[in-house]
């Protein structure tokens, strides 16, 4: 994702935090924001990056992931990782990340799927519904120990529509 220090980077299903880990070393003065449904996953997160959490760079909430309660074009990373809401469900505002990125943001969305035989399907779905919203979208398909991955990269939001 390429994350500069002053990134403000969301992420959607944080769940215990790790990838909060990995990120919060290379900020400086952005920050990191993890949410999550799982009551037990905040609470690991928050435990598993305590000296940031502390420190003010880093900050997690229970919640479901719905736009409407965000501030507009805050973020310059936005991602999420087997979060199915992206491909499964079509259009929907709540989902509707462009109201929390601006133009210079990227939204990744990484699933790792069940089987070798949802991969494409995945990814077709993904991509397609990133499409929608999005002006530039990247596919990329890889293994990594053993499991099959696929990664939607988007950046460039499209302009809504009433």
């Amino acid at each position: 994702m390429e994350i500069e220090p002053k990134h403000n980077v969301f992420e959607i299903g944080c769940g215990s935090g790790i990838a909060a880990q990995r990120i919060c070393p290379l900020l400086g003065r952005g920050t990191y924001l993890g949410i999550d449904k799982s009551p037990a996953a905040i609470k690991a997160a928050i435990a598993r990056n305590a000296a940031y959490t502390k420190a003010g760079r880093s900050f997690f909430f229970e919640a479901s992931f719905n736009v409407l309660d965000r501030e507009p074009a805050l973020f310059d990373r936005v991602f999420a990782v087997n979060v199915n809401l992206f491909w499964t469900d079509g259009y929907d505002i709540r989902t509707d990340v462009r109201r929390i990125v601006s133009k210079r943001s990227t939204f990744v969305q990484v699933y790792e799927p069940p089987s070798a035989s949802q991969r494409r399907g995945i990814a077709r779905a993904a991509a397609k519904n990133t499409e929608e919203i999005f002006e530039n979208v990247a596919t990329r398909m890889t293994t990594r120990g053993g499991a099959g991955l696929v990664a939607i990269i988007a950046s460039v939001p499209k302009a809504r529509t009433a």
